[in-house]
């Protein structure tokens, strides 16, 4: 005997793609509204974004020559002042103004600021 053809989605499919939809639009509902908020560390606009990006790349700039340093004496320098290619300004951070900080053990240096 033949069985009759059914066309259309059945119920059972119909809740399936539904709870697919569900997941997805609160997955992104929760990404678009932890983009918004302004916890620590989130920056909210595109201006403390490039500030934070602007900081981080004089840090970097500071560690390369803490690292040349290193290659051409053998030791991490004992502390920034001094460096060649580094002017006073160079060592304070262009957005807070406040002083980078330095472990001369490691020769990382960061900012008391922004969060690398």
């Amino acid at each position: 005997m033949k069985r009759p053809f059914r066309e259309g989605f059945t119920a059972i499919s119909l809740v399936i793609s539904m709870i697919i939809i569900a997941v997805i639009a609160f997955f992104a509902i929760y990404y678009y509204r932890g983009q918004e908020s302004s916890g620590p560390g989130n920056m909210t606009s595109p201006i403390e974004r490039a500030r934070s990006v602007e900081c981080l790349a004089q840090v970097r700039k500071i560690e390369i020559e803490v690292r040349l340093c290193y290659i051409r004496e053998g030791i991490y320098p004992a502390h920034l002042p001094g460096l060649n290619g580094l002017a006073e300004s160079d060592l304070y951070c262009p957005v807070t103004n406040s002083q980078y900080l330095y472990d001369p053990e490691t020769g990382r240096v960061s900012c008391p600021d922004h969060i690398r």
